[in-house]
């Protein structure tokens, strides 16, 4: 509706454009451009934010068109990488770099494959602050894009190590801010050939697969960043099972009490073990996501440190077996966000998870109706709960007392679990459940579609619908459209619902009900 009706004529105005493609705007990009031809519409856009952009077309068009754009100073372009979308990557990140005025980019794509960085081959005398995390880079990559951002002040990337890679030597006087993210076993020689070249570095974030111990890094300091106030390090190290892992960790621990670490700089570490690998991590740093257990063994340099307050940080948690270990009295969990349990809940659950009142996603599994009064419980704590997936059992029929849970925070229902398919009548009391009642995003799986008709015309705040249909006979080789259930749906619902294929899933179907 604002697209069509009112985006057009307050286009030149706009300042900053923030277009999200998610579950709950499903198609928005290509709905955008079907009413705004060309980005260049918005003459005075200073910040342009576009995520989940279904193709790298799209990003060559919005890149190329930005070029019309004197006072873009922003961008945050973040697409769904295809590897089968021949798009000249060189051209896009050409096109960024001629922005005259672009001080800030944060540049990523979504991909489970490996994807390289195409350095740019144009200067940027304005990009001062880069994001550009997920993607990998060889150490002569770095040079060249350095080379080309002349002015860069900060730098995030993920360095691909390889021991045939060779950096050139050259000073980047600029960069003050480095978080580098480095997969592979790096040696310290390859560590060196990148940082003696950043001598007003300030800021350093590094994550490592292998340890350098406190020595090697207290030497590298000093010789080549003598301007450096704050360091962040995050390391790993996997021991042989002949190795003694307590001696180890001394040793490593050790290494980092030294008068530079403690007393010059008050840098503290943490030390945590879980069976044969050493993690190593600078305090403060935040725990996000928790592992099945707790750690073996925990050490830290700094004397007043509290194992306590490590857990503290953790605000997702997805572990069948956590709760089944034992746990020290004063242990407590207290800012959980996104959490996965499975039923029946453990007696432990509750006196150490004490506040759910941050809690906005929750994964159940195994889930029956005589635990309703437990999933009704978590519910009754969680009252910024906005997200409820149920995962079926596949051995259970659907269990109807889902369908008399209440709670007023949850909108988005994810009830698409590959086991269970949803018939005519369990999606009219679907709908007339509480939870249908609200729910403005749902994933499921039917067996029909008259089901899909049924949810649509009873779910009276349903805006948005993913879902998979048993009787879907759909084929992409198959010319014909006379079993294509989208042209189907489009024949038999309101005009007003945008229905297309889900690009990726071909077998799902996303609806935007407007």
């Amino acid at each position: 509706m604002i697209c069509q009706q009112h985006l057009p004529f307050i286009a030149d105005r706009v300042e900053t454009l923030l277009v999200a493609e998610c579950g709950e705007t499903p198609e928005i990009t290509n709905l955008l451009f079907s009413y705004i031809p060309s980005i260049s519409q918005f003459t005075n856009l200073r910040f342009l934010i576009l995520w989940n952009i279904p193709s790298n077309a799209i990003v060559l068009k919005v890149t190329d068109e930005l070029q019309h754009l004197r006072n873009i100073n922003r961008l945050d372009l973040r697409f769904n990488y295809d590897c089968n979308d021949k798009v000249d990557f060189q051209l896009i990140i050409n096109n960024i770099w001629s922005l005259q005025k672009l001080t800030h980019c944060h540049y990523q794509r979504s991909s489970e494959k490996k994807c390289y960085f195409y350095p740019p081959t144009k200067l940027s005398k304005s990009l001062i602050n880069l994001n550009l995390s997920r993607y990998c880079f060889k150490l002569a990559q770095i040079y060249q894009l350095l080379q080309y951002t002349s002015h860069l002040k900060y730098l995030s990337i993920y360095l691909e190590s390889d021991d045939n890679d060779q950096y050139k030597s050259c000073c980047f006087s600029t960069l003050i801010d480095l978080d580098i993210n480095i997969s592979g076993i790096c040696n310290t020689s390859k560590l060196i050939s990148l940082l003696q070249n950043l001598p007003n570095l300030r800021r350093l974030s590094i994550s490592l697969v292998n340890v350098i111990n406190g020595y090697q890094l207290e030497q590298i300091i000093r010789y080549y960043l003598p301007k450096l106030k704050v360091i962040n390090v995050s390391m790993e190290e996997k021991l042989s099972i002949g190795q003694n892992i307590e001696q180890r960790v001394d040793e490593l621990i050790n290494s980092f009490r030294s008068s530079f670490w403690i007393d010059e700089h008050q840098w503290f570490i943490r030390c945590l073990t879980d069976e044969r690998t050493i993690y190593i991590q600078t305090k403060p740093l935040k725990y996000s996501c928790f592992h099945a257990k707790l750690a073996d063994t925990y050490k830290s340099t700094d004397p007043h440190d509290d194992y306590q307050e490590i857990y503290n940080t953790i605000d997702k948690l997805y572990s069948d077996s956590f709760f089944n270990q034992s746990f020290p009295s004063n242990f407590r969990l207290s800012n959980i966000e996104f959490l996965g349990i499975k039923f029946p809940i453990h007696d432990q659950f509750w006196s150490i998870v004490t506040n759910l009142k941050k809690l906005n996603s929750l994964t159940v599994s195994s889930f029956s109706d005589v635990f309703q009064s437990q999933l009704q419980t978590l519910l009754d704590r969680a009252p910024r709960l906005y997200s409820l997936c149920i995962q079926q059992d596949k051995s259970l029929p659907l269990q109807m007392s889902l369908f008399k849970c209440m709670t007023a925070s949850v909108h988005r229902l994810d009830l698409g679990d590959d086991y269970y398919q949803f018939n005519e009548e369990e999606c009219l009391t679907l709908s007339h459940s509480t939870l249908g009642v609200q729910c403005k995003l749902l994933f499921i799986q039917v067996i029909n579609r008259q089901s899909i008709i049924c949810l649509v015309k009873n779910m009276i705040n349903l805006q948005s619908l993913h879902i998979e249909c048993a009787d879907d006979k759909y084929h992409p080789e198959n010319t014909s459209n006379k079993n294509d259930l989208v042209q189907w749906l489009k024949v038999h619902l309101p005009s007003t619902c945008l229905i297309v294929r889900n690009q990726y899933y071909i077998h799902k179907i996303k609806m935007w009900i407007r």
